[in-house]
């Protein structure tokens, strides 16, 4: 008789069983509209002519995962019985059964409720310091305007591709380059792709902040995934996806990058999102921006961001996480090499820091997770 499988064989299987149905779930892909741009120029036009914005593609495309939620509910069953490492696969499937259920009610009036139970606004502790963070970058001067790039041009060294390229090749990754149109976010990092939205005009200071963004904190971790003694960590632990961004930013600031504008952006983001939360409807959540000194067409790109899908303000996970993961680090510096190594939450570094977590040296096979998407240019 064959002898039963391992324990960490089988978690190896269902970690990259999760990362096959994190690809076809896609929830920030299908709340995502056919054609930004066009949903964009839409959204100014309404607002020029006092007309009450509609969410029109920016709804996203539902769909039935009702199987796929089925497989998650077993895959966490099945993981559960299997220690400390069976809960951290049982509780990612938890998640991705959470966001299929987010896909299910993509465009519906029950969106809002499960919106705010995957992206739930900041604890009270938190929220001041996003609160004083919003209103120090709202009230500092605006930055002169400088010389913009085209993002899709490869001939100019100072744009997104050519500043993607570029570090790539310095950081040794292999990496495709994508441009995709219609694509939310300026740019969106998956294992071995970065895809970029066409035609968004960028500072050479903004390329290379998106550039350091992408490649440090998302496609680093994603490559050295691959070479880890868990197959989970291409797919993410549970609230992973959170920290990674948290860490973005906190690489940005390191990096010199986060400067008056793209904190600015991030303040907008943060207002918007909150707006989603307490029920704002599209045309408030614009007209709130563009009192707070947004441009309209900034004001459009940020409300339809906040709202896709209906309203999954997704854009409340960056502040919140950034000083999560600033804090941690500032405490426990020695978490960052775990945090380098795959995509992990600050909990599972912790335990691993501690020793309470065992990081086996055999190395298991390749679990691919889909496209992530990140937070990625000025004004998004």
């Amino acid at each position: 008789m064959p002898e039963p499988a391992r324990p960490s064989s089988t978690l190896d299987n269902v970690a990259r069983a999760l990362a096959r149905i994190e690809n076809e779930v896609r929830l920030v892909g299908r709340a995502a509209p056919p054609d930004f741009g066009l949903e964009v120029a839409r959204l100014v036009r309404e607002f020029a002519r006092a007309t009450r914005i509609t969410l029109g593609g920016v709804r996203g495309t539902p769909a039935s995962l009702g199987e796929t939620r089925r497989s998650l509910a077993r895959f966490s069953a099945m993981s559960d019985a299997l220690g400390p490492l069976g809960e951290l696969h049982a509780a990612r499937a938890r998640e991705l059964e959470l966001e299929a259920r987010l896909v299910e009610a993509l465009g519906t009036p029950g969106l809002r409720a499960l919106a705010a139970e995957r992206f739930p606004a900041p604890a009270a502790a938190r929220a001041r310091e996003c609160d004083v963070f919003v209103g120090e970058a709202l009230s500092a001067p605006a930055c002169e305007p400088s010389e913009s790039h085209r993002s899709d041009d490869y001939g100019d060294p100072k744009s997104l591709v050519a500043r993607l390229g570029a570090r790539a090749r310095e950081l040794g990754l292999t990496l495709r380059i994508d441009v995709r149109r219609g694509q939310v976010a300026v740019a969106a990092t998956g294992h071995g792709i970065v895809c970029v939205r066409p035609g968004a005009l960028l500072s050479a200071h903004a390329s290379e902040r998106i550039a350091t963004h992408e490649l440090l904190a998302h496609a680093l971790p994603r490559a050295r995934a691959r070479h880890a003694p868990w197959a989970l960590l291409a797919v993410g632990t549970r609230g992973a996806g959170e920290h990674e961004e948290g860490r973005a930013l906190v690489i940005e600031e390191r990096s010199g990058l986060l400067d008056g504008e793209r904190r600015r952006s991030l303040a907008l983001r943060h207002v918007s999102a909150l707006g989603v939360r307490a029920g704002a409807e599209p045309t408030e959540t614009l007209r709130k921006l563009v009192e707070l000194g947004a441009s309209v067409e900034q004001a459009a790109e940020l409300t339809l961001r906040a709202h896709r899908g209906g309203g999954l303000g997704r854009e409340l996970v960056y502040l919140p996480s950034y000083f999560a993961v600033r804090s941690a680090l500032a405490g426990e510096p020695g978490l960052e090499r775990w945090l380098e190594r795959g995509r992990l939450d600050l909990g599972t570094a912790r335990r691993l820091a501690s020793g309470e977590l065992e990081w086996q040296p055999a190395v298991s096979g390749d679990a691919r997770a889909s496209a992530h998407e990140s937070s990625s240019s000025t004004g998004v």
